[in-house]
């Protein structure tokens, strides 16, 4: 059973550091000691953690895609490409 005098997580761990950029439109990414978060920041919400960087990139980029739209799967593949190299490209820079 756990600690009733314990809640949440112990002082000091809850630092993070942020990465914004208007390349992210509506995302933001919260790193912490463990893991990349990836925030949707009109919602207010987490929408994924991730152990890399470049893989927190990628899902930002996916999520950037996600619109009411119907692709063919060339167009897709290629706009994903090009929204991903965007974003390593702001990366190199």
């Amino acid at each position: 059973m756990a600690n009733p005098n314990f809640k949440g997580r112990p002082v000091g761990s809850g630092k993070s550091t942020f990465i914004e950029d208007p390349i992210m439109g509506d995302f933001k990414i919260a790193i912490d000691e463990y893991s990349f978060n990836v925030i949707d920041t009109i919602k207010t919400k987490t929408v994924g953690f991730y152990t890399t960087l470049p893989q927190a990139i990628l899902a930002i980029a996916k999520h950037q895609m996600l619109e009411d739209r119907t692709y063919a799967l060339t167009e897709y593949a290629k706009e994903i490409k090009e929204t991903h190299l965007k974003h390593k490209e702001a990366i190199i820079k």
